[in-house]
């Protein structure tokens, strides 16, 4: 019979046992895909540490081994399927909505030099027409996708709504391959024009960029989302959910301000890994290729496309928990598999081992970065010598004793006239000052501009009066130039053969000043646009390497390592201490 404190610590334990939701993230072909699949198997047979290499030399070393031994044995004992909810389905539910006619005319308005007499075709006589799902299912349909309060389900249905799932996800399957028959990239094209269309309007339209953007419309996909969890929970009881894929910031925020148990994970692959698979698998060509990136980069030229579009770039930001995943074999994912099996088990058991050398310094990076007065992007770097010692750490900010742009205003520089605060350059020329005082009459118009110190991003101003891209004009140091002179700045020994730990890949310049120091490799969780890595990194004698951060960070970090109880505690609990 179980002691009393055994039966304590069950019950500590037991609710993460019954929920869990991970939202994937990831540009196209990284293999959010890939892990979703792993996680919905019934056995993902997790790796044995001494069965998997990347590039010749074992994944994970030193202590790191020793932790994944730890963690790899306890995601085998405790691991169970996770239910897969795939936006794209959930896509399909809307498209379904249209009648042939509108599907045909969304379709063509998303690539006019695709042949339209072989998409009318396709539309009329493929699956699209002749899909049962709107009849079968229909109350179902209108449950998840017409807000308008609590989905109510008749016991048949929620019996029946697993079988739609799987249904809904045959006919995304059948209805890509017949666009890729038209195009090789119109599925792509079309659902994410689609996603785009439903976050603007709250629907799918085929005319949506011409209609007026509907704000509360922006988080009808993550309710749909929800709506599809609340109903497996209701079904299942115990449940965990992976969603494949998030691909819009405000969709992850979404999930994390409602979910305690959300953890968003961004799959990430090596640039050439991810160019090479798209375009041998997928026939992307580099034009497509690089429409694709600008897409996904949230670069689209939409009015209010920092709602509606999609912005990869800024999710994998935010994302608790970074995977790398190399897709040099296509067969083979055991590195995949291996950080999958890490974060389960602490997901399960927070606290079940100790954070990695990676994690341990870019926490300390993705802190510092909350430091930085930059109203456009906080970047956060920290230095190392060779074994991960801390030798100095850095954000984007202004020169010590200037005053960072988030602490200075538009009214403060047209009214107060602090030679402290604002340049001579702000305080006299004239036709600066006029942009900023068209720029304040744009911003004090606007609901929501109450209360608000109105800050303004000097460079932004200057090179829309030059009409130029200048970043010579930033006010701020970079984080990692800030590093690097903190070390100029106070001493420190030699870092020559040290590391960069940075949250966003270094740009040109601090490229150029981190090869001079001789830092040996370059840590980064986010690639910074530019041409850096081909331009200075890759050449020369004694290039660094470039490493792409693996790990929990921010918010992860600390719901992933801070244990529950102490674990000495913990056994001590698990003895029968009833005798």
């Amino acid at each position: 019979m179980a002691s009393k404190s055994n039966q304590m610590l069950s019950s500590i334990f037991h609710e993460r046992g019954q929920f869990m939701i991970i939202g994937l993230t990831g540009r196209t072909g990284s293999g959010c895909t890939t892990a979703a699949n792993i996680l919905e198997s019934t056995s993902p047979d997790f790796p044995l540490l001494a069965n998997f290499e990347y590039r010749g030399e074992p994944f994970y070393q030193g202590l790191d081994a020793r932790r994944y031994e730890i963690l790899s044995k306890y995601a085998s004992e405790k691991f169970q399927s996770f239910i897969s909810i795939k936006v794209s389905d959930l896509i399909s539910s809307y498209l379904l909505l249209l009648n042939p006619d509108e599907m045909i005319e969304f379709a063509f308005n998303q690539d006019t030099r695709i042949n339209k007499t072989h998409l009318q075709n396709t539309i009329i006589h493929g699956k699209f027409s002749k899909n049962y799902i709107v009849q079968k299912f229909s109350n179902i349909l209108r449950e998840l996708l017409i807000h308008k309060e609590k989905p109510k389900l008749e016991p048949e249905e929620l019996e029946n709504f697993m079988r739609f799932l799987k249904l809904i996800r045959k006919f995304t399957r059948d209805f890509k391959k017949e666009l890729q028959e038209v195009d090789n990239h119109l599925y792509v094209k079309v659902y994410q024009a689609a996603g785009n269309s439903i976050r603007r309007v709250g629907a799918v339209e085929p005319n949506y960029t011409s209609m007026e953007f509907v704000p509360i419309a922006v988080l009808q996909l993550p309710e749909t989302i929800n709506r599809t969890i609340k109903i497996i929970r209701k079904t299942h009881g115990k449940a965990f959910i992976v969603i494949d894929a998030i691909r819009n910031p405000f969709e992850a925020k979404f999930f994390r301000e409602r979910y305690a148990a959300f953890y968003l994970i961004s799959v990430n692959a090596p640039d050439e890994d991810r160019k090479s698979y798209l375009q041998n698998v997928h026939k992307f060509s580099v034009d497509e290729f690089d429409q694709l990136e600008k897409r996904e980069s949230g670069k689209t030229v939409v009015e209010d496309a920092d709602f509606i579009s999609q912005n990869v770039q800024r999710c994998i930001e935010i994302s608790d928990i970074h995977i790398f995943n190399p897709r040099n074999e296509l067969e083979n994912n055991n590195v995949l598999k291996a950080q999958l099996a890490w974060y389960f088990s602490l997901m399960l058991h927070p606290g079940l081992a100790t954070p990695s050398a990676l994690e341990r310094v870019m926490q300390i990076a993705y802190t510092a970065k909350s430091n930085s007065g930059c109203i456009s992007r906080q970047v956060g770097a920290v230095v190392t010598d060779k074994n991960n010692s801390i030798k100095a750490v850095g954000w984007n900010d202004v020169a010590k004793g200037q005053v960072p742009c988030n602490l200075r205003s538009l009214p403060g520089l047209l009214n107060h006239f602090d030679a402290v605060t604002y340049s001579e350059y702000e305080r006299n020329n004239t036709e600066f000052r006029n942009a900023a005082r068209k720029e304040l009459i744009k911003i004090v118009d606007k609901n929501g501009a109450q209360g608000k110190n109105l800050s303004y991003c000097f460079k932004d101003l200057k090179n829309s009066i030059d009409r130029k891209s200048n970043q010579v004009h930033t006010r701020s140091l970079h984080a990692e130039e800030n590093a690097f002179l903190q070390l100029a700045k106070y001493g420190s020994s030699a870092i020559e053969g040290g590391k960069l730990f940075t949250t966003a890949s270094p740009c040109e310049l601090c490229a150029k000043k981190a090869y001079q120091l001789g830092i040996s490799e370059i840590v980064y969780i986010d690639p910074y646009p530019g041409i850096a890595k081909d331009h200075i990194i890759a050449i020369g004698e004694n290039p660094p390497k470039l490493i792409q951060f693996r790990g929990a960070v921010g918010r992860g970090y600390y719901q992933l390592y801070e244990p529950t109880l102490p674990y000495k505690d913990e056994l001590n609990y698990l003895k029968d201490n009833d005798d």
